[in-house]
């Protein structure tokens, strides 16, 4: 419904603002200029073009192939690889708000087709084919708002782009990372998710896959990350990489 209306009041009144320039965007937050700009300014995921930390994925400012956060506190143990597509900053910050709090669903195609092309980079790296995990939402929450970020980017990533989707994971607490701090955030996270129950496992994936890359919209400490990536390896996968859209730098 709130898309509906968001809609109707483009059409009937010139449109809305896009978070970027300020210019009218219509039914996006984005205007079309912005959006051909986000859409192809994100660094390569692969090859030497620009420097990424070899832990967190993200860019690196020095030749020193791990970043300062990683050198000295390291958080990502369990995970085989990292990928951001944007930094989680300036602008970025409010077109993510409009996706996912103000339910401005005209992103998500957009962030899928970029998602697509992005592990298209990536399968010379990780491998062809490889399944997407995606991070589950909070209980209850697509029930209470109607849809999650990451469900319907995996959904669209399996219809329009035939990317396999493996829903492995569970969440069990309802509390809000975004609330906490780093350190509680990391201690509540650890037990936060788990596996399916084994009877949906081996319907879902009787054999456990090689490798898998984990879905989820920003990476902020990169704890939700590797309490995901260390169920699965206790699943059986050898491999857990992580996609994401923004990281926080």
């Amino acid at each position: 419904m709130l898309r509906l209306l968001r809609y109707i009041c483009a059409v009937l009144f010139g449109g809305d603002t896009c978070v970027r320039c300020g210019g009218a965007s219509f039914a996006q937050p984005l205007c079309s200029a912005c959006l051909r700009l986000f859409a192809r300014s994100w660094p390569p995921l692969a090859g030497a073009a620009v420097s990424r930390c070899r832990v967190c994925g993200k860019v690196l400012l020095s030749e020193i192939g791990i970043c300062s956060v990683c050198r000295a506190a390291p958080v990502l143990r369990s995970t085989d690889g990292v990928f951001s597509l944007h930094a989680y900053r300036l602008w970025k910050k409010s077109l993510l708000f409009a996706w996912k709090m103000e339910d401005r669903r005209t992103m998500s195609p957009v962030f899928a087709r970029m998602c697509a092309d992005a592990l298209r980079q990536l399968d010379s790296l990780i491998g062809p084919d490889v399944p997407l995990v995606p991070v589950p939402p909070r209980p209850g929450k697509i029930r209470a708002r109607g849809w999650d970020p990451v469900d319907e980017l995996c959904r669209l990533l399996r219809r329009r782009h035939r990317r396999a989707v493996l829903p492995l994971l569970e969440r069990r607490s309802r509390l809000e990372q975004k609330t906490l701090g780093r350190a509680r955030r990391l201690d509540v996270t650890e037990r936060a998710f788990a596996l399916r129950s084994p009877r949906r496992l081996r319907r879902l994936c009787p054999v456990p896959p090689r490798a898998v890359v984990l879905v989820d919209d920003v990476m902020t400490t990169g704890a939700t990350i590797e309490a995901c990536a260390s169920q699965l390896k206790r699943f059986g996968v050898e491999k857990v990489y992580a996609l994401t859209l923004f990281a926080v730098d």
